[in-house]
Order: C-alpha cells, then structure tokens, then sequence
C-alpha cells in the first residue's frame, strides 16, 4: 500500500483517493478478522503509549463528521455564527459550507487514522520495522529514478499520460514538484535511518582489518542503499524544489546534531557518515545534475515576487473568520475567493500553507489537537533516539526527527500534507516515533517503558 500510495498521480485524484481508502479499509478490516481469531494482537508496550496520538487523530475525525451534520438553525449560529450566516437555504444546516469536499476530507482523514494504526498494529518487531523502512527506501528509489529518467530522455511522461505541468523538473509519477520532492525527503529520511542502524561503531585494530572492512562494505548491502540514497538525491536536485532542497539538508544537518548530542561517547564515524552525504551528493551528484539551477532559483526568491506571500493576509483573514468551528474539512477551494483581494489574482485549490489551511478548514481546536499530536510524536523520537540502545530503534527516531523538521519548514510554504500519498506516508513516520520508543528488543520486556505508559495514563 505505501509503494502503491505516490504512483496514480499521488493518489491526489478523487479515484486514487478513493482507491487508497479502500486499500486501508481492507487492510484494517483483515487485521481485526485475524484479531478476533486470535491470529494477530496489538504489542501491549507501543499500544500503552500510542494509544494516545491515535484517539487523536479519531477525535479529529469526529469533528469533520460533526461538521456534516445538520444542527438547527439556532444551535447553528450558536456554534458557528459564521457558517449559520453564509447559508442561503433556510432550514437546518451543517456546519460546512461544502458538504461533499467536506465529506471527501472526512473519508482521506479516515484513510491517513488508518494507517497510522496499521503501522502501530503490524510493525510489532524489529524485522518488520527494518521491512517498512526499506520498503519506503525502495518506493523512493523507483520514483526518483522514473523521474529522473523523464528529465535526462526529454520523454516526460507522469503516470502513464504525458506531463501537463513540470516539464523540465522531476516529478515522478507526482503532479507537482514540490509534492514529489517532498515524498523523497521522507524516503532519505528512511534509508538514511536505515544505514544509520547498519553504521559500525567498532574502530578497526589493524590496517589488516580496515581494508578487509572496506573491501566488505563494497560488496555489502550498505553500499546498495548508499546507491539508492544518492539516487534520491539526484532525484530531489533535479525537481528543482527550492523548499525541497532546503529542507531536506536543513533536516539532515539538525536531526544529525541531535543525534551527536545524545551519544555517550563520541564517535568520529557518525558526523563522517552526515558529512559524506553532504559532501558527496550535493557538492559532487549535485553539480553534475543542476544544483547551480537551484541554488540560483534560491537567490532569486524574494517576498515581493512570491505569489504565494500575496495569498498569507487573506488567508489570516479566512482563519480569523472561522476561527472556532472551521468552514468544512476540504472547503479552501471555495471559500478562499471571498477573501481574495481584486488585486490578487489567480484560484487556488489549495492554500500554500498547511498550517492556514489546517486552521481555516477544521478551526483552532481541531488544529491545535494536530498539532499536539505532531509534537508528542516528536518527543517520542527524541526519547528513542536518547534512551534506547539498539541501533535500528535509534535509526527508526532519527529518520522521524529529520521528516518532523522537514514537515515543519516545508508546510510553511506548501500543501504536501493535503497529498494523500505524502499524508499517508507522514502518518506511517509519526507511528515509527511510538514504535522506536516502545518496542521491545527480540520480544524482551522493558520495565522502564512500562513505567513511562503508567505516568503517561
């Protein structure tokens, strides 16, 4: 489902939409048959703590379902006086002012709740935890070489029709560029974690032993995802993505300082992993594929020839409005236009900005309940990165903190989060959080964990 997610247009189309709901819904219901037969059962250690974010993100849901129900009209105005004010049919009315986007929104949020519980159900060992990271790894590494193959040939061709937008940029089998690159920060973020997790902490003793280390790690399966992790990067330069780019080294630069800060001993070897990937793949793979076109995209941004910095004030105006209740999950595309200035020109599906759009369509509470969510997620990565000792777990929180950081920047200037593929995916990465800092070593019980579940309730 994860490798599946990106391909039809990123699943940004009603159909793929739908499609991947009906993917999640079948998954979701296979595990509570094989639940209810005693064939599968939630690890109680990461389900004591995950528990928590997951009722979250159901108690968001519940309030898009709230947002399509009909109240009267005086119950109405006392929720959401906007919204009472903008209906022109008399009688009962929902708090939405676009029923069926709203509805659309409910059954995505539905989609992306599910797969956060999958990943928290099924990823119950070590194994399986190092299956789903290299399963991001290889998604990524097949969307960053289509794309890239669709630059270098000139055939540029999306998912299966001829590119309409993005040509001369990497896209995948994504619409935009900025989404594809964003899907590829979040597949680096995995292999990265991944090869951390392999990184070997022992010095070699004798010059004997370092050759015969080096000859090893050329013939290993280390090398084959350094492999894959350069062709992302190749990939990430050549859609041209500004916030892509810079996001993508910023993450990696403070998700490595933090995992330098949790090290007891210091080691050489993981600031020379960080830095080879910097150094290699930007100043080497990176001028060979166009990072100058980026770098001068960069210099050349400026507030005053953004459009999007032109969408910000209207969009505060559109949050103030609706502050307490929202206009309806997935509404944006309609409502936005009674806010946009005559000397703004252009329509937009879509705010340039997660967090307007987030506040805007489900209100402050609902927001604010994401953003916990988001944060708590965090943490949760840090203290993996911080308490536990294996080195996958470890690997498994770094790949979160670098995709947080990602998020953070890149949703200040984009939609990825309203993308079905990205959104999904991201929600797969919070879940790693839980497990990373939960989880049992080998089925071992950890005294400590079940203590911190007890603080927790």
């Amino acid at each position: 489902m994860l490798v599946w997610a990106p391909i039809p247009f990123a699943s940004a189309r009603v159909w793929g939409a739908m499609l991947l709901t009906c993917l999640i819904a079948i998954l979701c219901a296979a595990w509570a048959i094989a639940s209810l037969t005693h064939r599968a059962r939630l690890q109680q250690d990461v389900w004591n703590i995950a528990r928590w974010p997951l009722l979250g993100l159901c108690l968001v849901q519940l309030w898009v379902a709230l947002q399509l129900v009909h109240l009267p009209r005086g119950l109405l105005a006392i929720l959401s006086p906007q919204a009472d004010a903008w209906h022109i049919l008399e009688g009962a009315a929902p708090i939405s002012l676009d029923v069926e986007a709203t509805m659309l929104h409910f059954l995505e949020g539905l989609t992306v709740t599910g797969a956060f519980f999958l990943a928290i159900a099924l990823v119950n060992t070590p194994g399986r935890l190092r299956l789903l990271l290299g399963a991001l790894v290889l998604s990524g590494t097949a969307q960053a070489a289509y794309g890239a193959l669709m630059v270098l040939t000139g055939m540029e061709y999306g998912f299966l029709v001829e590119k309409y937008a993005g040509k001369g940029a990497a896209t995948g089998t994504f619409v935009n560029r900025n989404h594809f690159a964003g899907y590829l920060v979040m597949c680096l973020a995995a292999g990265i974690g991944l090869l951390l997790s392999q990184l070997n902490q022992r010095s070699p003793s004798s010059w004997r032993e370092r050759i015969r280390g080096y000859l090893e790690l050329m013939l290993s399966a280390k090398m084959r995802l350094r492999v894959y992790l350069a062709v992302m990067v190749v990939a990430l330069v050549l859609s041209r993505s500004r916030m892509g780019n810079a996001a993508f080294f910023t993450s990696l630069g403070v998700a490595g300082c933090l995992l330098l800060l949790t090290q007891k001993r210091f080691s050489w070897r993981i600031p020379a992993f960080l830095g080879s990937l910097l150094a290699v793949d930007m100043m080497i793979l990176g001028q060979w594929f166009g990072l100058d076109k980026v770098v001068e995209r960069l210099e050349q941004t400026a507030p005053d020839t953004e459009a999007r910095v032109e969408y910000f004030g209207p969009g505060l105006d559109y949050v103030g409005t609706f502050a307490a209740t929202g206009s309806g999950g997935g509404s944006f595309y309609g409502i936005f236009p009674y806010f946009q200035p005559e000397n703004v020109k252009g329509f937009l599906d879509h705010a340039h900005n997660d967090y307007i759009e987030f506040t805007a369509e489900l209100g402050f509470p609902a927001a604010l309940l994401l953003l916990a969510i988001f944060l708590a997620s965090a943490w949760q990565a840090w203290r993996a990165l911080a308490c536990r000792h294996s080195r996958l777990y470890q690997g498994a929180a770094f790949a979160v903190l670098m995709t947080s950081c990602w998020v953070l920047m890149h949703s200040a200037v984009d939609f990825n989060l309203q993308i079905p593929a990205n959104s999904v995916t991201f929600a797969v990465m919070l879940a790693l959080a839980w497990v990373a800092r939960a989880l049992p070593v080998n089925g071992s019980q950890n005294r400590e964990l079940r203590q911190s579940a007890n603080q927790i309730r």
